[in-house]
């Protein structure tokens, strides 16, 4: 049976212009040239390049034997486990082994920015973005494990997990921030019950801000989105059935100012990833994280 997100809503925020008193400041004229790149990205490709879709990317095609697809889209892939599978532990192994050997892969060079404003000579240090301004990108990666007891006769102890991984890309002057090559893992290894009744599996990306509120673009079909002028966020939820594991991948998600005249900062970047089982009318929950500029 094919399982379907969990019902999400928007909580859309009006946008208001906000002060900025933290972060790097390296003077006007530079922050507008930036920020007049990266709306020409958002309204003339970027944004529409999130659409590439996680069918695409390296982490989404290597399905791990033993998984199968339950649900499907040009971003997004939702697995579990075939119910042939017996050994668990070895399977969670293998897709987390994948997901390592990826990390250490090259980062993908972002395409060339269309014709803008020069870039002053005097941004030093890093690797360019799209706008030719040095970035902090780095891998959001985590892993948690819980031990439990399931009640009732047919019940045993056993361990869940929850793990994941995010490259987040971040620009030297922090004012936007996108989630790219997400891949995240849920699993009940107890054998007493074999399965879960049910497993919802969620991904949250977070930022916290300052500033005026930002959009967040790109988020997964059903997603759950929030922002304010302190945070903004996506999360998104899926379920599956009579099963003991759940696996996301998803391509991106973005988070933008609202317009180039508006000063907004990211800070406290995170990725976590949830997983609630039910086992008859009981609920456990399993959550990892990692964050960033904290």
């Amino acid at each position: 049976m094919t399982p379907a997100p969990t019902p999400g809503t928007t909580d859309t925020t009006a946008m208001q212009k906000g002060t900025h008193t933290m972060g790097i400041t390296l003077g006007g004229r530079r922050r507008t040239a930036a920020l007049a790149a990266t709306f020409a990205l958002l309204t003339g490709g970027l944004a529409a390049g999130i659409a590439q879709g996680a069918t695409g990317s390296e982490t989404a095609a290597a399905t791990v034997p033993g998984t199968v697809v339950v649900k499907e889209d040009a971003h997004a892939k939702v697995l579990t486990a075939e119910a042939s599978v017996r050994n668990k532990r070895d399977l969670v192994k293998e897709v987390q082994k994948r997901r390592a050997e990826h990390q250490k892969a090259p980062v993908p060079t972002p395409a060339p920015a269309p014709a803008g404003p020069a870039v002053a000579a005097d941004d030093g240090g890093g690797h360019g973005d799209q706008s030719g301004f040095p970035v902090r990108d780095q891998w959001l990666d985590s892993t948690q494990s819980e031990r439990i007891s399931v009640p009732g006769p047919g019940g045993g102890q056993g361990e869940l997990t929850a793990s994941g991984a995010s490259f987040v890309k971040v620009p030297f002057m922090e004012y936007y921030a996108i989630f790219t090559d997400t891949s995240s893992d849920v699993a009940w290894l107890g054998n007493r019950p074999f399965n879960a009744d049910s497993i919802e599996h969620t991904d949250n990306w977070r930022i916290g801000s300052v500033g005026a509120p930002f959009w967040v673009v790109g988020a997964p079909q059903g997603a759950t989105v929030r922002s304010t002028g302190s945070l903004a966020e996506a999360s998104w939820s899926t379920s599956v059935q009579n099963n003991w594991y759940s696996e996301h991948a998803y391509d991106q998600v973005a988070f933008y100012p609202p317009s180039q005249d508006d000063y907004s900062n990211v800070f406290r970047i995170s990725h976590s990833v949830t997983g609630t089982f039910q086992f008859g009318s009981s609920f456990f929950t399993v959550t990892s994280q990692d964050r960033a500029y904290s």
